[in-house]
């Protein structure tokens, strides 16, 4: 019972999906897949129980970009002023980071709060919460450049978010989900750091928000069905 509670809970980060796409139905360590779709699954190892855990814990966000993605972009920004530079690879991924774990942070940290730890002693029941951002694809990245460029887009772009959730004494990953958004197509506009970032933010927001109300039906029935 359980298993299924854990299963149907955890699918809150993904919200509602199918199983149309072919995806592997196990992982090379030992997780389930238990839901996907086109752009999201959702893995759990068998007889995980989230629920014996009181003690949490924050993993810093790493962020990835797509694959290739400053060589198209400077591709196609031939001017010097719009190239992305490595230390602007680095202040995105530095930034964008610290923003995610501040959501997370944030989701767990709100009334009921969860019991954030930063340190543990062995034998203690801490689970850790990691979330990294893979596949970051910047329509419009506000460049570091002496020169004034503008951008439009309608689109800030896309990113992955991906989440596990591990045992911290045993290093072994009880839960694994992926899922995939992009900021809206909507008119033609000025993109910039703000317009960025608060694209980021409604990706990010929406995440550490139902993660948290699926640790709350997990770890706290009763109170997610007040």
């Amino acid at each position: 019972m359980k298993n299924l509670i854990v299963s149907l809970s955890m699918l809150l980060i993904l919200g509602c999906a199918s199983t149309s796409e072919t995806v592997p139905t196990t992982t090379p360590d030992g997780l389930d897949l238990v839901r996907s779709d086109k752009h999201s699954a959702v893995y759990i190892k068998p007889e995980a129980q989230l629920d014996i855990y009181n003690e949490f814990a924050i993993v810093p966000c790493e962020v990835a970009f797509r694959k290739n993605w400053q060589r198209d972009y400077n591709s196609s920004h031939r001017s010097s002023g719009q190239q992305i530079k490595e230390r602007d690879i680095d202040r995105i991924k530095r930034e964008l980071g610290e923003e995610c774990t501040t959501f997370f942070t944030d989701a767990l940290s709100e009334e009921p709060s969860y019991n954030l730890v930063t340190e543990w002693q062995q034998g203690q029941d801490v689970l850790l919460v990691r979330p990294n951002i893979v596949n970051l694809n910047i329509t419009s990245p506000d460049v570091s450049s002496p020169s004034m460029t503008r951008s439009y887009s309608a689109s800030a772009g896309s990113m992955t978010l991906y989440l596990e959730l591990i045992d911290a004494e045993t290093s072994e990953v009880l839960v694994r989900a992926y899922d995939s958004k992009a900021d809206p197509d909507s008119f033609v506009n000025y993109a910039n750091k703000i317009t960025n970032r608060q694209a980021a933010d409604r990706m990010l927001k929406n995440w550490a928000t139902r993660l948290r109300e699926a640790m709350d039906a997990v770890m706290r029935p009763s109170a997610s069905e007040a």
